[in-house]
């Protein structure tokens, strides 16, 4: 908190009240340095993680890049920005302005998209905002978005209050301890009642009891980037993601990320951690296979990764497969090959 009292703060010469929302702890912070304004997807190498905030909770946020205070930005930001293919930037029309230090004002945020083949519509979706100015920084109320859209941050503003540390508002940046980063990341399946979960699981930190997680769960899309499925916040060494289908589907590639953060100052987290790949689908055993029309009988072995839930239980069920052929040095298929009866069984156990 900074000096003087825990309810004021020093800003160009005049006290400021304090809000709780501005105090450590009041707010998150969105410090991804993809946010910013001039990170573009489609010239990204390697392709990047999509950011994607329909996962984001309701609440107060305060943006940072490389550390230092930012601000959504207030002019058009084109699509493909900001880590995502639809950027949130902050309208001002009709005169609104952001707030003056110690107020708060409703905003909105609008969506760009850029449509093909024709002029990008700077404010296709418009999302509620509102912005709160704490003196040296703004802190925003922001609420989670209907698709993978992300919110934008641009510039450095006044430097802040120091993070779990005393300091004036325009002294020197606290440079505050971080907390060790999880270890020994893993994704497994877990089966509860007649619901399929992937798990995943990790070591924090066994001297430190005082540490929370924000856990990621992000998948490939076909583009090449990570989509986020869900984030949580907790103090649990593990987290759930159902396999249910819609979010999630057989074939998609998995993966989970967890940064750690000092319960006491959330607003201190570690370096995120990515676990390996998990392909919730089925496999080919070997994975190429040459199989000719000679007459004779040809096995492959399917494994399924997830289990294969039957509709009635004491009974196998068996799904059913296409099979790709060459003819003649051309890709194509065989409407008679695919209806001879190529078929997988599973019996009843899921997990075989």
């Amino acid at each position: 908190m900074c000096p003087e009292a825990h309810n004021r703060l020093r800003f160009k010469g005049s006290p400021i009240s304090l809000a709780q929302e501005c105090s450590p702890g009041g707010h998150q912070i969105l410090q991804n340095p993809r946010r910013n304004v001039a990170f573009d997807v489609s010239g990204a190498q390697p392709p990047t993680e999509l950011i994607c905030d329909r996962s984001l909770r309701p609440g107060w946020y305060r943006f940072q890049l490389s550390g230092s205070p930012a601000e959504m930005p207030t002019a058009c930001v084109k699509a493909g920005r900001c880590g995502t293919q639809v950027p949130l930037w902050l309208s001002l029309r009709g005169g609104e302005a952001p707030p003056l230090p110690g107020e708060t004002t409703p905003l909105t945020a609008c969506a760009s998209w850029d449509f093909l083949g024709a002029a990008q519509d700077c404010c296709l979706f418009r999302v509620p905002v509102t912005v709160r100015n704490c003196g040296p920084f703004l802190i925003y109320f922001l609420q989670p978005t209907q698709g993978c859209m992300g919110y934008c941050a641009e510039g450095e503003g006044p430097q802040a209050c120091g993070q779990g540390r005393e300091t004036a508002a325009d002294g020197p940046p606290a440079v505050p301890s971080l907390p060790s980063p999880p270890g020994a990341l893993k994704v497994e399946l877990k089966w509860i009642a007649t619901k399929i979960f992937l798990q995943c699981t990790f070591e924090g930190s066994p001297t430190n009891g005082s540490l929370g997680f924000v856990i990621t769960w992000s998948r490939l899309s076909s583009e090449g980037f990570r989509e986020e499925l869900k984030k949580e916040i907790t103090v649990e060494e593990s987290s759930l993601l159902e396999l249910d289908g819609i979010n999630l589907r057989l074939g998609d590639r998995i993966f989970c990320g967890v940064s750690a953060f000092f319960r006491e100052n959330p607003d201190i987290q570690s370096a995120v951690i990515q676990s390996k790949e998990f392909f919730a689908g089925i496999k080919l055993q070997p994975e190429v296979s040459t199989v000719s029309e000679d007459g004779q009988e040809h096995q492959l072995r399917l494994e399924s990764t997830v289990p294969i839930l039957c509709p009635e239980p004491g009974q196998g069920c068996k799904i059913s497969l296409t099979l790709k052929t060459i003819d003649q040095g051309h890709w194509g298929f065989n409407p008679g090959i695919i209806c001879q009866g190529l078929e997988a069984v599973f019996s009843e156990d899921p997990f075989r």
